[in-house]
């Protein structure tokens, strides 16, 4: 799959924080939900133009359509303050619920004319679906307040791209990198770096990057609630890759639970590499997070690559040619057996050890007979020629074992004799 970099941070909250008192703006209600990213702006008084919407619009409305819904509320049934209370409870709600299933960023209502209060029922609603609702005086001009935040958003876009280019360059090519790319991003004089890799699936939106882009950004990114400066996201290979100016591993479990809740990504293994503290090193950490995704056990969806032990000082052997040496001059007599019988008799030789050679656990974890265990072992020690008794010699066996497991599980050029 093609490699692409997520061109947007721009979020509710930064675009709040910059301009609210310039606009005179005021968040009412759906604060949970200000770390949205928004990639445009659109102003909207007919709710039949949603559906045209992409997602990551920032809508804004002056209630024009719902005067007139209050003024036929008032010619067919007398106009009484309940009615007219209802209907524009009603045309909010629904106006407000179908932005929000279209993953539409927020909305700001430009008080004063058409508009003079917010229901509580409305702020009620936008509170329980994370859905940002400002307000806006309406002697500010809406034309001033669409050119900013365009113009904001524009520049923020072409920021996060040269951001991305440049973390792109220290995860995959580290020698086209130099520090000094980062400069003047959120990124440069961090002093921690990780990052964290989750698999995607088959046939992902069919590999079309605009959608996909879409889609980590204005859905899936939004429901982490982490403020878009905090992370950059980059889908590489078969992976969606996650890199953090911070300890990631403090966030690896929000994006778990975010993902066992969506659609396309639920079931998929996730993976959070050591911390690092310069850029320079954020390749290791890529490799490292794939270390730790290839240990992922079927039952789990999160590893953490500083729970993998051994594995990590064995990973960093770079010649693989030494450790597949090393399991052959230890081992690979076994490979007179078939694979099924060799998996059979490597996986009790591995149960023995780590019961310190106890029989009887060893074969209650082996659901085998301790007669079984017992033969399996004995032939074991005589087709290797070796005291399975003596201290050094199981220590070499076993690490020999977990050289079998490392290379079965990344690139071996000596499988079949695993």
């Amino acid at each position: 799959m093609k490699r692409y970099y997520s061109a947007m941070s721009v979020s509710m909250q930064s675009l709040y924080s910059a301009t609210k008192d310039i606009y005179r703006i005021k968040v009412i209600a759906g604060k949970d939900g200000m770390n949205r990213n928004v990639s445009w702006m659109y102003y909207t008084e007919d709710e039949s133009t949603i559906a045209f919407l992409r997602g990551g619009e920032l809508a804004v409305t002056t209630g024009l359509s719902l005067e007139r819904r209050v003024q036929n509320e008032s010619a067919l049934h007398g106009g009484t303050p309940e009615s007219i209370a209802n209907a524009e409870i009603e045309y909010l709600a629904h106006f407000i619920t179908k932005l929000s299933e279209r993953n539409i960023s927020g909305l700001i209502l430009n008080v004063g004319k058409y508009i003079t209060s917010v229901p509580e029922e409305i702020c009620a609603l936008c509170d329980r679906l994370s859905f940002p609702l400002l307000t806006m005086p309406w002697e500010i001009h809406l034309i001033d307040v669409m050119q900013d935040y365009g113009n904001r958003i524009v520049s923020d876009r072409q920021k996060v791209m040269t951001t991305e280019k440049a973390l792109s360059n220290a995860l995959f090519f580290p020698e086209q990198f130099d520090s000094a790319q980062l400069d003047g991003t959120r990124f440069a004089g961090a002093e921690k770096y990780s990052v964290i890799l989750m698999q995607i699936p088959e046939e992902f939106f069919n590999g079309e990057e605009e959608k996909i882009r879409r889609y980590m950004d204005f859905s899936f990114n939004g429901k982490l609630r982490i403020m878009p400066s905090e992370f950059a996201c980059i889908l590489h290979e078969s992976y969606i890759v996650y890199v953090f100016h911070s300890d990631a591993r403090n966030v690896a479990q929000t994006l778990c639970t975010v993902a066992s809740h969506d659609r396309y990504f639920k079931g998929m293994k996730i993976a959070v590499s050591a911390v690092c503290r310069t850029p320079e090193e954020l390749s290791n950490e890529y490799r490292h997070a794939k270390l730790a995704l290839s240990f992922c056990a079927p039952e789990e969806t999160l590893c953490d690559y500083n729970s993998l032990g051994i594995y990590r000082l064995l990973a960093e052997v770079q010649d693989r040619r030494i450790l597949e040496a090393f399991y052959e001059e230890t081992l690979g007599k076994l490979a007179f057996f078939s694979e099924d019988k060799r998996n059979d008799y490597l996986n009790t030789l591995s149960l023995y050890l780590e019961s310190s050679g106890k029989i009887q656990k060893t074969a209650e974890e082996n659901a085998t007979h301790r007669n079984t265990v017992n033969y399996r072992i004995h032939k074991i020690a005589e087709m290797l020629g070796i005291d399975i008794q003596d201290g050094q010699t199981r220590y070499k066996i076993q690490t020999a074992l977990y050289i079998r497991k490392l290379l079965k599980r990344t690139e071996c050029t000596q499988e079949q004799r695993l």
